[in-house]
């Protein structure tokens, strides 16, 4: 079986990511990129364009006056938040492309967006942090699956046959079939793509349940958002809970009044996202 390296190389050559997904990421990174930049290489984009100034002008931002061009959509939006949007906007049409029998990439979306809104409410709500950061590695925490299914398929639906019918991680059965398994893949690709080095580790290890990260750190919180997902039965493969370290359940007993709270106001959330990012004008 291919190597995660091999399987990215592959995925590559078949599927590049967008040239200004490349760049935004490139320039959210620099400390010297200006307005001026993030304008030249988002106009380059038509949709892109269309969905910022969608973005930037929907009730969630509540401004008072129509914004129309793009320097004031990056600046009222925010470069993190920009480059979340153009993410979402590179990946959305991976996951529509194959659905079939155990294996699901719709369901996969569904349940990336789920953690990755549930990923933004945690760090915002739990521990007053912005959320950016957190809600990218929800989007795209599972991006390994998808170069897998594109490649090896039918070791998948293998995959998430024992899956279903197993009591270990997916990526015990992935090692066993595929002789890797989505973590190193996404982590690989991810990295490849210049997203922020907490990010490429959380992808890493967000089936890493033999180790304590530190809280609040992304992947912990990728671990809770997981955790939460597959309760509400937004899980990535159905019929399968996450399991949740022994740490995370002492600090989700802890803040159990907040999680509460968090998980009932989630559908507002979730509708309000496909409000925000839903695939049509």
């Amino acid at each position: 079986m291919p190597s995660a390296r091999t399987l990215v190389h592959k995925f590559n050559d078949l599927k590049t990511l967008p040239h200004v997904a490349i760049r935004v990421t490139q320039l959210v990174n620099s400390e010297s990129a200006n307005m001026k930049d993030f304008e030249e290489i988002i106009k380059l984009d038509p949709i892109l364009v269309v969905r910022l100034l969608k973005l930037v002008n929907s009730p969630y931002f509540g401004l008072v006056n129509k914004v129309e061009s793009i320097s004031k959509a990056v600046v009222y939006v925010g470069m993190k938040n920009l480059r979340n949007l153009v993410a979402i906007e590179a990946i959305r049409n991976l996951f529509q492309e194959r659905d079939d029998y155990g294996f699901s990439r719709r369901q996969l979306w569904q349940h990336s967006a789920t953690v990755a809104i549930l990923s933004r409410m945690i760090a915002e709500r739990i521990f007053g942090l912005a959320g950016e950061d957190e809600f990218l590695a929800g989007i795209i925490h599972d991006i390994g699956l998808i170069i897998e299914d594109q490649l090896v398929g039918q070791e998948v639906r293998e995959v998430a046959r024992l899956y279903g019918k197993g009591d270990k991680p997916i990526t015990h059965y992935e090692d066993e079939v595929i002789e890797t398994n989505h973590c190193k893949v996404g982590g690989m690709l991810v990295f490849d793509w210049n997203m922020p080095e907490a990010v490429v580790l959380a992808i890493k290890k967000h089936h890493d349940y033999d180790k304590a990260y530190p809280l609040p750190s992304i992947t912990s919180i990728l671990h809770i958002a997981e955790y939460i997902a597959s309760r509400l039965n937004y899980g990535a493969i159905a019929g399968r809970h996450e399991p949740l370290p022994a740490y995370l359940t002492s600090h989700m007993k802890s803040r159990m009044a907040d999680y509460k709270v968090l998980i009932k106001e989630f559908p507002a959330e979730m509708e309000r996202a496909e409000e925000l990012y839903r695939d049509k004008e």
